[in-house]
């Protein structure tokens, strides 16, 4: 019972809440009992990652980590006043110990970090938490998988996921329209980031895959067609397909009133807008 309240004494005058010390008392270090090099400096707890130690005269304070953060030896080498950063970018090799998580969430399971999405199947949306909430949520290219070791998209043999279904958020009006993430090539050779794709039931609609995966709809202005050979917007007479788009719209009558060689009107012709009124 004595050595149970001198540990609590020790971790309140750390400043560390009892709840969020240690995740196995049994194996990792205990409160009190690190041992101090001979000079004064910041220096990592041997068995918990996101524990270090602040010694002065000999001796050991002992400090947490934000949760999600672990302790970052070379900042604390370099002088830093805060030596904590992603488990992302630190070896915690032979310190597998953390704190108890602080408030999780759904999307959260701790206060700070990046995770994957809580839906097991879901291997390509990921979510960046700052204080517990979720500041952000961002999705792999669908040939990659998020991997929660590295942070980072990466290949699907590489993350080591399983379970994992294709997630359609890259498609759009119940299907009907997906980006593939594949690559466009223009005629200079050059990649296109977010290629455009017609509209196959509407001329003036066309389509945008913004990083060539995320869809989003667009249209031309009014009297024009997307034209699929130049991937802009054009007058329905260079886009043959397109060529009566607006034939049955009335206010192209007074725009589109030359006649054929039949004496039909021919709505192919486009007329100068600036010098017609359509009400």
């Amino acid at each position: 019972m004595c050595v149970l309240v001198l540990l609590a004494c020790l971790a309140l005058a750390a400043g560390v809440p009892q709840n969020e010390r240690l995740v196995n008392q049994d194996t990792a270090t205990t409160l009190g009992n690190y041992v101090c090099p001979e000079e004064d400096g910041t220096y990592s707890d041997p068995e918990q990652c996101d524990l270090y130690w602040t010694c002065e005269a000999g001796v050991a304070t002992s400090r947490l980590c934000d949760d999600g953060l672990v302790f970052d030896d070379i900042k604390a080498k370099a002088g830093h006043v805060d030596p904590c950063d992603t488990p992302f970018v630190v070896d915690c090799t032979g310190r597998p110990y953390l704190q108890e998580p602080s408030h999780p969430s759904e999307y959260c399971i701790r206060r700070h970090g990046t995770f994957e999405d809580p839906d097991p199947t879901n291997c390509r949306t990921f979510h960046t938490c700052k204080d517990g909430f979720k500041e952000n949520t961002n999705e792999c290219a669908p040939t990659l998988h998020f991997n929660p070791d590295t942070g980072t998209c990466d290949w699907p043999q590489n993350s080591g996921r399983t379970g994992c279904v294709v997630i359609s958020n890259n498609c759009i009006k119940n299907g009907n329209f997906c980006c593939t993430g594949e690559e466009v090539i223009n005629e200079m050779g050059q990649s296109i980031p977010h290629p455009t794709y017609a509209d196959e039931l509407d001329c003036q609609k066309f389509y945008v895959c913004l990083n060539k995966v995320t869809p989003q709809e667009s249209s031309c202005n009014l009297g024009q067609v997307y034209n699929d050979k130049t991937g802009l917007c054009d007058w329905p007479e260079n886009v043959p397909a397109c060529e009566g788009h607006y034939r049955n719209n009335p206010l192209f009558d007074v725009v589109y009133d030359d006649l054929d060689a039949d004496g039909q009107r021919d709505f192919g012709v486009r007329r100068d807008f600036s010098q017609t009124s359509i009400n």
